[in-house]
């Protein structure tokens, strides 16, 4: 296809002035990829195509919001503008379907073992995605002006402002202090940049995982179009059906029920929920105890999870089975941290967390014959 657009004349003109556009048409027509596709390599696709919708909607409740009276200008967009409930609804539905993508990413990567050499850089860029769509998806709980939002951002700028040096001038910095209407309109700016940073790293995520693609054979490659094609179709029609679904009939699942209710500077709940996305890092940080403990924690589970390929010492041997049975148990370990309250059971699960990644990786792994 792409040799017939060079020897035409249109074609011949388009390239030379328009290098790229050679490069896309290779891209979709010529046999590089393999004939054997599984619908869970178009996880990073679905990733980009959520990602594109959140920023379009992100961008026209934008317009609307008004940092000054958070709360009432959301029901204002739900109410006020016209189908602004739906894009409001898009936007949330969006926010947990990102979500569930990325873990179901990252959970693939480790049973496949993917992380490990050359897909180092996959793994530390797909993280990187990970950690900047919590920091979007807790700036969007915040700037609801629910009451759980209010009281999250109240903790966390204590948190931060008890640690010293760098974290804590960086807290009075873009919080300026007391939670308030000016400390949300320098959060949705954040918001804001945080997103073009997403937007970034899922391109650069994308490069990365195309580098490290294993050659196809001679012969056997097939192209994109129509092979691949006809299956991004197929999983964005599911995709697509089950977006519908959540948008439409369940806008607000696994949101805590504070989120329906308006900040009040006096009310002081004695426990309040995160959505179900932020639920797991927000139990290993009330595991620790003191404000700084609880950053300082999850800041330790990041970097843990970041540094899998080299906690993995199997050096390329044989995949037992015991190492991909703790996987799954860390999976559900991971759902436990995301439905237990603070106690002994959450304490629990927050040790076994740390327990998976710091002792059974590096034991099981290197027990596994080269």
């Amino acid at each position: 296809m792409t040799k017939a657009l060079q020897d035409s004349s249109i074609g011949a003109w388009a390239v030379q002035r328009m290098p790229c556009l050679g490069a896309a048409c290779t891209t979709l027509f010529a046999p590089t990829r393999a004939p054997e596709g599984a619908y869970l390599d178009l996880l990073p696709g679905l990733t980009a195509v959520t990602l594109a919708l959140l920023t379009v909607s992100g961008l026209v409740l934008a317009v609307y919001y008004n940092p000054w009276h958070a709360f009432a200008s959301i029901g204002f967009i739900r109410r006020g503008v016209h189908q602004g409930w739906l894009v409001q609804a898009y936007h949330a539905t969006g926010t947990s379907m990102i979500f569930g993508l990325i873990y179901l990413t990252l959970l693939r990567a480790m049973l496949t073992r993917a992380y490990r050499a050359p897909g180092e850089l996959v793994w530390l860029l797909g993280g990187k995605l990970y950690i900047i769509l919590l920091l979007l998806g807790w700036l969007g709980f915040t700037l609801t002006g629910s009451l759980a939002g209010h009281v999250s951002l109240v903790v966390a700028t204590s948190a931060a402002q008890a640690l010293t040096s760098a974290p804590g001038a960086v807290a009075r910095w873009i919080f300026g202090g007391p939670a308030g209407p000016g400390t949300l309109m320098r959060l949705e700016v954040l918001h804001v940049v945080l997103g073009g940073g997403a937007i970034i790293v899922l391109g650069l995520y994308g490069l990365a995982r195309r580098a490290v693609r294993p050659p196809v054979e001679a012969g056997r490659g097939v192209a994109f179009f129509p092979y691949y094609a006809a299956q991004y179709g197929v999983a964005l029609a599911v995709f697509g059906l089950i977006f519908t679904l959540f948008a439409c009939f369940a806008p607000h699942a696994g949101q805590p029920a504070l989120s329906a209710v308006p900040a009040a500077a006096l009310a002081s709940p004695a426990y309040v929920a995160l959505p179900w996305y932020l639920a797991p890092l927000g139990a290993v940080a009330d595991a620790v105890p003191g404000l700084g403990g609880g950053i300082i924690a999850v800041v330790a589970a990041l970097a843990v999870l970041l540094a899998l390929p080299w906690l993995d010492r199997s050096n390329g041997g044989r995949k037992g089975w015991l190492y991909g049975a703790l996987i799954w148990l860390l999976a559900l370990d991971v759902v436990g941290l995301g439905l237990a309250r603070p106690g002994w059971l959450a304490d629990l699960l927050v040790f076994w967390f740390f327990f998976h990644f710091l002792v059974l990786t590096p034991v099981v792994t290197a027990m596994e014959a080269p």
